[in-house]
């Protein structure tokens, strides 16, 4: 009894400890992005940020908007609420997470996530408003910062040339938790508490926090494999091993001699006469 009575009491802190938290997620995430930048920037175990990366980010960023606010909340979730349980598993988020592995595994750089979910995030707002401006941001970096985090923590093999199904099973699965479980939590116990005085019960912080998490890090796991798919489709080079030196041939090449680049050299034009 007294059990459910603590489930289903409403958390309500005073307006110093939301505010204790909710600048010191923002601190949390200030600090992540620098970790993120100097290892995308600094580190050497990782290339630089190409104009392709940028390109790449910048589309998907779009396209996850335009799944997320349009597609997915408009049309599909809707309709796939209506199933038992599919809210609680966040079906409708299945291809936001494929959609989001296919652009970690075509960057595969520290604050891809990052990059790709705040434009997701930023579009958002310009489209469809905000009530808070920047102070909502924290709802976009806590979906990203933690995910590329992750990615630093792992060196470099996520999605490494040559990795194995299990490790990108892994590392999807650790992606979507840490995609949905922290802001799902830090959303019911601060962002919206401080920003828009809304409660939450502990059992609703509690489901929605292991629901978003887990539901998230399923998905993520799932489609990890399929991700490296399409990405190799759009960049067939990506990940791939050289297994010969033929695949260095220039395939248009003209043909040597018989006797090498060595005959070629010695080879002299003919004289007059045999031309006659």
């Amino acid at each position: 009894m007294g059990t459910a009575m603590l489930a289903n009491s409403t958390v309500k802190l005073s307006f110093a400890w939301n505010a204790f938290f909710f600048w010191g997620t923002w601190a949390v995430c200030i600090i992540g992005i620098g970790i993120v930048l100097w290892a995308a920037l600094r580190s050497k175990r990782w290339d630089r940020w190409t104009t392709q990366d940028i390109l790449i980010v910048a589309s998907l960023g779009v396209i996850l908007e335009v799944y997320d606010n349009i597609i997915g909340d408009q049309f599909l979730k809707p309709i796939i609420d209506v199933v038992p349980g599919a809210t609680l598993l966040q079906v409708h988020d299945l291809p936001y997470m494929f959609l989001l592995m296919v652009g970690v595994a075509l960057v595969r750089k520290p604050g891809c996530v990052s990059a790709m979910v705040f434009i997701n995030f930023l579009l958002s707002q310009l489209l469809f408003g905000s009530g808070h401006g920047v102070l909502d941001w924290t709802d976009g970096l806590t979906q990203a910062i933690f995910c590329d985090l992750y990615i630093v923590a792992r060196r470099g093999k996520v999605y490494a040339p040559g990795a194995s199904v299990l490790s990108m099973v892994i590392d999807g699965f650790a992606i979507g938790l840490l995609r949905g479980g922290p802001n799902a939590f830090l959303t019911d116990w601060t962002f919206d508490p401080y920003l828009n005085s809304t409660y939450y019960t502990w059992y609703a912080m509690w489901l929605d926090t292991w629901s978003n998490g887990f539901a998230n890090g399923l998905e993520a796991a799932i489609t990890a494999p399929l991700a490296l798919r399409v990405a190799r489709s759009v960049i067939p080079t990506l990940g791939a091993r050289r297994r010969t030196a033929a695949a260095d041939v220039d395939p248009f090449a003209e043909p040597q001699p018989a006797g090498g680049v060595g005959a070629a050299a010695t080879e002299t034009l003919p004289s007059e006469g045999e031309l006659a």
